[in-house]
Parts: C-alpha cells; structure tokens; sequence
C-alpha cells in the first residue's frame, strides 16, 4: 500500500518492537468496514492540505462518487471509497495517517509514561505498549478520536491482552497455560521462546481458520483434477506450497 513498505516489513517491525522494546500489553484493533465508511467531505478536506490543483481534487472526487454497478443495479456513493478502486489503498492511507496516525504520535504518545508504537498497514493495526494503564486509555480515547470520523470500531475485534516477555509468567500465575493470541496480516502471533530456551520470541503461524479454508479448496482442486498426468499435479501442487511458504 506503500512504496517500499510490504506486509513483511510490518510484521518485522512488530516483532521487534515487542522483543526489543519492553513491549508487555498489545491492543488488537479493528475498524468496522472501514472503506464504507470514510467521510468524502473530510477526506477531500485532508486531500487539500497536500494538493492545490483544483482538477486534480475535482477527479478525485469524481472517483469517490462513482458508484457501483451490481447485478445491473446502479447505486451512487456518498460514503465510503470503492472497494478495488486503483486510488482507494491511497486515500485510505491518506485518511489514516491524518485520523489516526498524527493524532497518536502527536497527541497521545506525548502523555505515556512507557513506551509504546502503533504499527499500521492499510487499515489493520494493532499498538504495543510497556504500561497496562498506557494501552487502557488508547483503548478508550481510539474510540473517541475515530467517531469523530465517522469510523467504529468493532468491539468483537478490539481488545486488550498482556503479550511480551512476561506475558508467559502471568499467564501461568493466573492458572492458564498460555499467553493470549493475537490476529495481524494473516498471522496469529504467539509468545515462545529462542531454541536454546534462554530469550523471548514473537512465534508467527498462518491464522488457523484460513489455513483450514484454503486446504479445502485445494482438496476440492485434486478431487477435480485426479485424472491429470502426476507431474502436472506435483506442479501445481509445488506452486501452491511455494505461495504459502
């Protein structure tokens, strides 16, 4: 969504914030329907703030209340940026970065008493925090600063867990097993430990749900595809696993 910014270097960069940086408490955030609801008039409003071509704001414009077509049905757009639009990944960074991005790094880092960083790719992001009481407040005042967007989030899908160096002790001391999970880029990230067992580690594995969906795609593929010749088969078969890889 960014030159020079790919999924990977967020998930390295969450890594090791959470190893190297004190991390202990991590709020797992989500927007509900994001790109259905960015306010046009706010978003032409950041537009310009960085662009004084009027043409240039007038196409864009343009873009944003396009409509859909679905099933021959035409219904115009006054929310929202369209879902797949090549301009849409653009805006929607564009209206993060002044929502939320700003607002963190200048309003609500200022008065942590911890360390703390907010990592972000698109509209998925999750913040890392050092103090418990640090990541309780961006919890709530998160809350407040996208309403006045227009932007909710899901309460389903937001929450507060201890996860970092000590999160594996207090989870013990509480009568648990493990350490909580948490969701990000297609990865649930876990609390484990370096081989030789001596240092913390951030664990990645590919989210179970989506994992188990895409093998039964794959099972229904060879089902269909049996009859083909076993080279072609390993060949595809190879391709998919590379792509999972």
């Amino acid at each position: 969504f960014r030159p020079g910014r790919s999924c990977h270097d967020a998930l390295r960069v969450l890594g090791r914030t959470i190893e190297r940086q004190g991390t202990q408490y991590v709020v797992e955030a989500d927007i509900k329907a994001f790109f259905d609801n960015v306010d046009q008039n706010q978003l032409m409003a950041f537009l310009a703030h960085r662009v004084a071509d009027k043409r240039v704001l007038r196409y864009i414009r343009r873009f944003l209340k396009a409509g859909i077509q679905e099933d021959g049905v035409y219904r115009a757009s006054d929310r929202g940026t369209p879902q797949g639009g090549v301009i849409s990944p653009l805006l929607a960074n564009l209206y993060l970065h002044y929502t939320l991005d700003l607002w963190f790094q200048r309003r609500f880092q200022p008065g942590c008493t911890g360390s703390v960083r907010l990592i972000r790719y698109a509209d998925d992001y999750v913040a890392c925090f050092k103090r418990e009481a640090d990541a309780k407040r961006f919890r709530i005042e998160m809350e407040k600063r996208l309403g006045l967007f227009g932007l909710e989030i899901a309460p389903e899908k937001t929450r507060i867990l201890a996860f970092g160096p000590m999160a594996q002790q207090w989870a013990k001391e509480q009568g648990r097993r493990k350490a909580e999970t948490f969701d990000f880029l297609g990865f649930t990230h876990y609390c484990t430990t370096s081989r030789n067992g001596k240092w913390f580690r951030v664990g990645r594995k590919t989210i179970s749900r989506r994992l188990s969906a895409k093998l039964k795609v794959f099972k229904e593929w060879l089902r269909a595809n049996r009859t083909l010749p076993t080279a072609e088969i390993m060949r595809t078969t190879a391709n998919k696993l590379r792509g999972h890889y």
